[in-house]
């Protein structure tokens, strides 16, 4: 192995930065839409419906092929970093070098995944946005506010309907009737399987209002709190790629230090003297010894 091949580690890293951003056109996206379903869903299951949504999308698809990458990637560097270590002369420096390829690989495929992580981070984010101000702009549809009066109105006639089944039943027990109107017992029924329904809706973990630190909030907090944590999740991000920046400089200067020893090395090898003064040659000029 010669300096050069050690130098074109280099190259790479900067070609593979020129490739990366030419392929990010081609990469497959994640496009959710503001639709009334969405608008209409209970707060409490609008952040999991945002994540199916996702997960059926092109963006999710790259990120599991690109994870399962990272993977194997990550499993060989420790291979290649043993055998490097245990490896001596000419065959480490061989070794040195296949192990920076594959550091080089690494930074390339997790820069790749940043990219598309910042993607899904930044699209979460703007739906957010987008659910937030037409929730502010025309209002809850689930908080819907001729709902309300609907609601008094059916419970204020079933309450008038219960009252007149009770003074049915009181007008037969009245004539000595003996047993309980038919249609009272089958009302009570239907009553009772209504009100357990019900209750069970209102209980049910879809359909209960998000809490944030204990405190339970409107759809409009939580779409707040949603947008917060997508802009939290974009700053680590940016942690990562600055510590992604540190490592891609580290594998540089390696790539620099290898070439230097084996630059060295070779020209040890062909025997050619060191000058590294020249008043070493002042004799030839002079005539003097």
């Amino acid at each position: 192995m010669n300096a050069a091949r050690v130098l074109a580690v280099l190259a790479l890293l900067s070609a593979s930065v020129v490739a990366v951003g030419q392929a990010r056109a081609q990469e497959p996206v994640w496009r959710p839409a503001v639709s009334e379903r969405l608008v209409r869903l209970p707060a409490g299951y609008l952040e999991k419906a945002v994540e199916q949504d996702f997960r059926d999308s092109g963006l999710a698809a790259a990120l599991e092929a690109n994870g399962a990458q990272l993977v194997g990637q990550t499993a060989g560097l420790g291979d290649l970093q043993a055998a490097a270590e245990a490896a001596e002369g000419a065959v480490a420096e061989e070794a040195q070098h296949q192990f920076l390829i594959a550091k080089q690989d690494y930074l390339r495929l997790m820069g790749h995944r940043h990219d598309l992580e910042r993607r899904r981070i930044e699209t979460q984010r703007t739906l957010y946005e987008r659910l937030l101000g037409r929730v502010e702009r025309v209002g809850d549809p689930g908080d819907d506010p001729t709902l309300a009066p609907l609601a008094e109105k059916r419970s204020a006639a079933l309450a008038r309907f219960e009252n007149s089944v009770d003074k049915v039943d009181m007008a037969l027990f009245a004539r000595g009737g003996a047993e309980e109107s038919r249609y009272s017992a089958e009302y009570r029924k239907h009553a009772a399987a209504i009100e357990g329904l019900v209750d069970a809706i209102n209980a049910h973990p879809m359909n209960t209002a998000p809490e944030i630190d204990g405190e339970t909030v409107g759809k409009v907090e939580y779409l707040r709190h949603l947008i917060a944590q997508a802009e939290t999740e974009a700053a680590l991000l940016d942690q990562r790629e600055l510590v992604l920046a540190y490592m891609a400089k580290l594998v540089a200067l390696d790539a620099l230090a290898l070439a230097d020893r084996a630059a060295a090395r070779e020209a040890e090898d062909r025997g050619w003297p060191e000058i590294r003064d020249v008043t070493e040659a002042v004799g030839f000029f002079t005539g003097r010894p």
